[in-house]
């Protein structure tokens, strides 16, 4: 059954959102009477297309499904931006797994730098879209949010006013692995380096804010699979997988 995100849902009524209209009617050329899984709000409902209306797919609500999607464990990934597409692959993968949000940034040795406003706009849009279309495939009950982006800078300083356990996969790191870790927190900022890794000075800055800098093993990963790595570990380690 296909699944949709709701802007509105009152009184038994959704409608989705404004996006999904040319999908659901075109291609998809779902009828009316034709039965979705429709999420608001964190909840999902099995609901009736009722009506194509002014651009706008409206549906009955039947019944709140009970099933349990989403993870006990909030993991918010701070990604450093990789070069070419691989961000689109670490957002749709990451949001497959579980995270609860994503925030691109930009360390000192990420290759990628955004200068110009609009085309900043225009990549952070794209990635959204592909987030809502990987919660969709995998069945969340939320779109993970895929936030501005920030410099490293800006990173320590919104990590420093955070109540959640930090993390940072470093390949330098030999003694602590990320598997003997204890996990007592509900939320997870976990920070992923960008190709060539962190500087040092940058793993020293995290560990003043009591970042727990933690190994993935004796094999060196790329940026993009480091943070499918980390956050499946963490979904397993927290019992969510």
């Amino acid at each position: 059954m296909n699944r949709f995100f709701a802007d509105f849902l009152d009184e038994g009524i959704a409608v989705l959102n404004k996006s999904d209209y040319q999908h659901c009617k075109n291609v998809l050329r779902l009828k009316e009477d034709s039965e979705i899984f429709a999420v608001f709000e964190g909840k999902e409902y099995i609901a009736k297309i009722t009506a194509y209306e002014d651009g706008l797919v409206k549906c009955k609500i039947i019944k709140e499904t009970a099933y349990h999607r989403e993870a006990d464990v909030k993991i918010n990934l701070f990604q450093c931006i990789p070069k070419g597409s691989k961000m689109e692959v670490i957002i749709q993968k990451n949001v497959e797994i579980g995270v609860f949000s994503i925030t691109p940034v930009i360390s000192d040795r990420t290759i990628v730098k955004i200068s110009e406003r609009k085309k900043e706009l225009s990549k952070v849009e794209r990635w959204r879209k592909i987030s809502e279309e990987a919660a969709k495939q995998s069945m969340r009950n939320l779109i993970p949010k895929i936030k501005s982006i920030i410099s490293f800078k800006e990173m320590l300083q919104n990590l420093y006013n955070s109540k959640g356990m930090i993390i940072v996969p470093y390949e330098e790191e030999k003694s602590l692995s990320l598997k003997n870790i204890d996990i007592k927190q509900s939320e997870i900022n976990l920070i992923i380096g960008p190709e060539g890794g962190f500087e040092p000075y940058e793993i020293e800055e995290l560990k003043k804010i009591n970042a727990h800098v933690v190994s993935l093993g004796p094999r060196i990963l790329r940026t993009e699979t480091a943070a499918m790595v980390a956050s499946a570990v963490l979904m397993y380690k927290t019992n969510n997988l």
